[in-house]
């Protein structure tokens, strides 16, 4: 493979519009539009791209690439200042001369008065920093000279986006804005450009592997979302460095207050279903009657699926959990009496859903009250409890390893 490097024709660009495909584990599909003055066979000194970028994800459209040579990145030092001219100062007083080495015993200055050597310096000041623009080496060769506009699709860390639910519960339904919360850490600020948000669990792309140079090939751009559930946000939106918190989901959902008592405490739990909508998996802040009143988490959701979340602990409702008898009635097999007692501060009657956790193969033989097996190990009873009184339940298991 020859690669061409002309100095003489490195080319210069302009930026057109941006698509942005964001995804929530920290990455982002970038497609974006730029004109460029171009020989008929040279190198484009690519700048303005994102620091995370995955170089050997680059694809270019519009010439034909022989290779691409990303740079290496290099931070500044006192050496950069090789050659100007500095001040130095010292406990001794300021010195001013052209810095002519940077060494393991100081910085030798050239000055009016000849060559010193200082060796502990307070600070320096020097010339502006001008970091280097070109971040890659685009080697092409082009059919027609001329302004040209090249298409880019590539990879890159730093762009992240999540999404924070407020939601309002009241009687039976529980009202949702959903926002994109957008983490811009890829130290460019876009403008005018097109989102669109993918939701799902996929895996990410590896870190950039740090080729030196690598040969090109034209591909076709992706297009549908794949596996995963994609919003295309209207209009074209400015995403600056930092945090951008843009408007995603509105739905109104059937929902309902429970009381669930596992062992420790009462909880308060909202229970409800997404008939028509989809939701992301992100945190939910409930609000009630004017007031916060807990936050939770929930997982990706589709259309028709029921979830619930915990909202925090039941200030008037507590429960004790007490193991009324054990017997043995064979090397591995036993049977457990338990006894759930529930105690309410309320002024109105209320059910509490009481959820058992079973060991080993179970049966049970007898209950105070009817029961519904939740899953292999787990069935729930529910239990009225009145205003400002108690109820108990007591039910009998056998088990066996």
């Amino acid at each position: 493979m020859r690669i061409f490097l002309l100095l003489g024709v490195v080319g210069t660009m302009a930026f057109a519009q941006t698509s942005l495909v964001l995804y929530s584990s920290g990455f982002a599909l970038v497609e974006e539009t730029r004109k460029f003055q171009v020989s008929a066979e040279g190198a484009l000194e690519l700048f303005g791209f994102p620091e995370g970028t995955i170089w050997d994800s680059f694809v270019v459209e519009g010439i034909d690439v022989l290779a691409l040579r990303p740079l290496p990145t290099q931070a500044w030092s006192v050496t950069n200042l090789l050659g100007k001219e500095i001040t130095v100062q010292t406990e001794g007083g300021a010195f001013r001369g052209i810095l002519r080495e940077v060494t393991r015993d100081g910085l030798v200055l050239e000055t009016e008065d000849g060559v010193m050597l200082v060796r502990e310096y307070a600070w320096l000041r020097g010339p502006s920093y001008t970091p280097p623009k070109a971040q890659a080496l685009l080697y092409y060769r082009a059919e027609e000279p001329g302004e040209k506009e090249l298409r880019f699709r590539y990879l890159t860390q730093g762009l992240s986006w999540e999404i924070v639910y407020e939601a309002e519960f009241s009687e039976e339904s529980l009202k949702l804005l959903g926002r994109a919360v957008i983490q811009n850490e890829t130290g460019v600020d876009w403008q005018r450009s097109k989102l669109t948000l993918i939701a799902g669990e996929l895996r990410g792309p590896a870190k950039d592997t740090g080729v030196r140079a690598l040969a090109m090939a034209l591909e076709a751009v992706p297009g549908e979302a794949f596996e995963y559930h994609r919003y295309d946000l209207p209009g074209v939106w400015d995403l600056p460095q930092g945090r951008t918190a843009l408007p995603l989901v509105r739905a109104t959902l059937p929902a309902t207050k429970v009381y669930q008592f596992t062992g420790m405490a009462v909880e308060v739990r909202l229970r409800f279903t997404t008939p028509d909508a989809i939701l992301p998996a992100g945190e939910m802040r409930v609000y009630s009657e004017g007031i916060f009143v807990g936050a939770s988490t929930i997982g990706h959701l589709s259309k028709g699926e029921s979830a619930e979340i915990t909202l925090g602990a039941a200030f008037d409702l507590t429960g004790k959990r007490v193991q009324v008898k054990r017997e043995r009635l064979g090397e591995n097999l036993f049977r457990d009496t338990w006894r759930i007692e529930l105690f309410s501060a309320k002024t109105e009657n209320v059910v509490v859903e009481v959820v058992e956790t079973l060991s080993g193969y179970w049966r049970i033989i007898s209950a105070t009250l009817p029961y519904e097996v939740l899953d292999a190990q787990r069935v729930k009873f529910a239990v009225p409890v009145g205003a400002g009184s108690k109820a108990s339940l007591e039910y009998t298991v056998e088990w066996h390893y």
